[in-house]
């Protein structure tokens, strides 16, 4: 029997080879399954139930909070939205024998193995102290082959979306157990179809991540994700599955016009759309007014027809003036015309008008940020440079959208060393969760430009929030800090690697600090922490 069950893995590898390897091309939207695909709050907490041994923080291998609590059971439950058929299990030795499954931060390292599983290694694939699934697998013909299962996902007919996961090995190579042809291998279902394949998941004895992906394109509204065993071996089978992904296959929108134009002149901007499936054919334009909050449409769906794998629209602005500074332009393109007013089925990507009077910048502006304790607003911001200036007007907001001043600020008017202002603007408990900031630059002559808007939150704030998510050139993150201190902002992209590292000070209560100066960043999903000796925030985002 032993022979049947590696040929027929053998065969189910070589076909899990082939479908593994597609993916999207160009830029991905926002993973679908958010949390229920990276086993984090709100819908994975800490098991303080757990045994002793499991969590006890005696050592790296058992931390405290290591377990996290237990997915639904599947089987029966028609409307479960995120579950598994296994067993769960936080005891000691409760991960043997097979068909059992525990949420863990890590099971094992170098300086030991848990007690849930003593000889098995590894911890969750990004490294930041969070949650993955650690199973051990029972032969898919006597159990239920179902790790793990999401429902009712939403997408849009006609779309193409990419699924990815990783997955790891979590038997090391040195087990006596970690035989040829016992390998875990694992296939992802979306409405009962298989689109992607592990093969066999190798024995390492460094615990090693493998990504897998596959592309479907969505028929129906909602999808259905299953996760499940694609194995008959008992021995050995044995594996961790963490970020699970479901992510739109985004047309590429490629925006080429001029950076700054002289007030006066003519503007036309190209946007080509590349989609070598040929399905984003509807189209319609948005302006924005407030800096990208908010869009509103100026045209109605249209469709447009592909020359080979895209095409091209071109927005006439016509003569520019200094009014229409900052205003921002977005084409907007979806499978079918009901997909135009669906956030979930568009791609897209903006054009930010700049409008100068051709001499030099009067002011530069390098960073912009604030603080909310105790019913006080503290604003701070510094320039570069300054010829001619007159004065900053503080305007605040309840809603992101309409502003008043708060304040005004005298500023040095002709400068070229680094100039440090702040205002402190006492805030009424009326207005709501959140208030908004930005200032307003103003020369001798009137002329004005504005910053990009800094979002403070006025309760307490344990959690890290970046505004506008996604973000074109620059954002801000909000947070609440218990003590005045500085703190790393690290910034890594999809695959990783660390792209922007930022110290920043903070103070204690909630704090918004403005992102700008950032490196040229490709359009895609983007990782973010801030941390130190109290904080440990990390969240995503999506470039445009």
């Amino acid at each position: 029997m032993k022979k049947f069950y590696t040929i027929m893995l053998t065969v189910l590898c070589l076909y899990g080879y082939h479908i593994s390897n597609a993916q999207c091309n160009g830029v991905k939207g926002p993973n679908l399954l958010a949390a229920k695909g990276t086993f984090s709050a709100p819908f994975i907490t800490v098991n303080t139930a757990a045994e002793n041994c499991t969590a006890s923080g005696s050592n790296s291998f058992n931390p405290t909070g290591n377990v996290g609590n237990a997915l639904l059971g599947c089987s029966g439950g028609a409307t479960a939205m995120f579950c598994s058929d296994y067993l769960y299990t936080d005891s000691s030795a409760g991960l043997e024998p097979e068909f059992r499954y525990s949420i863990l931060k890590t099971i094992g390292d170098n300086s030991g193995g848990n007690c849930i599983k003593w000889d098995w290694k590894g911890s969750d694939h990004t490294g930041d102290g969070g949650y993955f699934m650690a199973v051990n697998g029972a032969p898919s013909y006597t159990f239920s082959p179902l790790f793990y299962q999401v429902k009712e996902i939403p997408v849009c007919i006609g779309a193409t979306y990419e699924l990815s996961a990783w997955v790891i090995n979590l038997l090391p190579a040195s087990s006596v157990w970690a035989t040829p042809g016992t390998e875990a291998n694992v296939s992802f279902k979306i409405n009962g179809n298989v689109v992607a394949n592990s093969g066999t998941i190798a024995y390492n004895n460094t615990a090693t991540w493998f990504k897998v992906t596959g592309t479907f394109v969505a028929t129906t509204s909602t999808v259905n994700l299953e996760v499940v065993n694609a194995t008959s071996i008992a021995i050995g089978n044995d594996l961790g599955i963490d970020d699970i992904s479901i992510n739109v296959c985004e047309s590429r929108v490629a925006v080429t016009g001029p950076t700054s134009i002289c007030d006066g002149n003519n503007v036309a901007v190209n946007f080509v759309v590349t989609d070598p499936s040929q399905s984003n054919t509807w189209y319609k334009w948005q302006e924005s007014t407030n800096g990208g909050i908010s869009f509103t449409d100026i045209t109605t769906g249209a469709q447009q027809t592909y020359i080979g794998s895209s095409y091209t629209l071109i927005n006439n602005l016509g003569a520019v003036n200094s009014t229409m500074n900052g205003k921002k332009y977005r084409l907007v393109v979806s499978t079918s015309q009901a997909g135009l007013s669906n956030p979930a089925c568009i791609y897209y990507n903006d054009y930010t008008l700049f409008v100068a009077d051709c001499g030099p910048l009067p002011v530069q502006l390098t960073s912009f940020n604030g603080r909310y304790s105790g019913g006080i607003a503290r604003l701070e911001w510094q320039t570069s440079q300054e010829i001619n200036s007159d004065r900053f007007e503080l305007l605040r907001s309840s809603n992101g959208l309409d502003f008043i001043k708060a304040g005004t600020v005298k500023s040095a008017g002709n400068s070229n060393t680094i100039q440090k202002y702040s205002y402190q603007d006492n805030i009424e408990s009326a207005l709501g969760k959140y208030v908004y900031y930005r200032l307003k630059q103003v020369d001798i002559d009137g002329k004005a430009t504005f910053s990009s808007i800094v979002k403070l939150s006025l309760g307490s704030k344990s959690t890290l929030e970046i505004f506008p998510n996604p973000f074109s050139n620059n954002f801000t993150v909000s947070f609440s800090a218990v003590k005045t201190s500085a703190a790393t902002v690290r910034i890594l992209n999809s695959a990783g690697k660390l792209v922007y590292t930022k110290t920043i000070n903070i103070t204690k209560g909630n704090n918004s600090v403005l992102m700008n100066s950032l490196p040229i960043l490709v359009s895609g999903v983007y990782f973010v922490s801030i941390y130190n000796e109290e904080l440990n925030f990390n969240t995503k985002l999506q470039k445009l």
